[in-house]
């Protein structure tokens, strides 16, 4: 007697629980202004990344901000340059120098379009940097050193990709 009570009691139970949880999907779905699933922008850190010869660093975040059909979005790539070139330039001192490429969404993939790129000559100093970008799915960035009275960009670190 005590055994088929038990189990009376266990199956109301678990009727239960399943009514429970199948009404609750319903529920929502009668909601008669469901608001929008939307999330916030997606963070993502990216460095530190040297030049070939260690002298100059850049270390930042890319932070994208998508519409809610997630076709389209702004990028922010934000960023500290560091001059490590502590050499005069009588000994051949260069100055830290950053480049950043995208990829737009619509694009080939072999196809990056040059974006902005920072200078920094004061060695032992930091540059913050902000680069806006539209449409964006890939981000690619690369640390050199340059002559502090040229373009001549030397000692080129890898380029290094930001997936969105």
């Amino acid at each position: 007697m005590r055994r088929s009570i038990r189990t009376l009691l266990t199956l109301a139970a678990a009727t239960a629980a399943t009514a429970v949880v199948v009404a609750a999907p319903a529920a929502a779905s009668t909601d008669p202004d469901p608001q929008p699933l939307v999330a916030g922008p997606t963070v993502q850190s990216w460095g530190p990344h040297y030049s070939s010869n260690f002298r100059a660093k850049a270390e930042g975040t890319t932070r994208v901000h998508w519409n809610p059909s997630h076709t389209s979005n702004n990028v922010r790539v934000q960023g500290r340059l560091y001059d490590l070139d502590f050499r005069t330039l009588a000994q051949g001192g260069k100055c830290a120098f950053v480049q950043i490429r995208v990829h737009h969404i619509y694009q080939p993939n072999w196809k990056w379009d040059n974006g902005q790129s920072y200078k920094l000559c004061n060695a032992g100093t930091v540059k913050h940097f902000t680069s806006w970008n539209h449409n964006v799915d890939k981000v690619r960035i690369r640390v050199s050193q340059v002559g502090q009275y040229s373009d001549n960009v030397v000692r080129q670190g890898d380029w290094h990709q930001v997936n969105i």
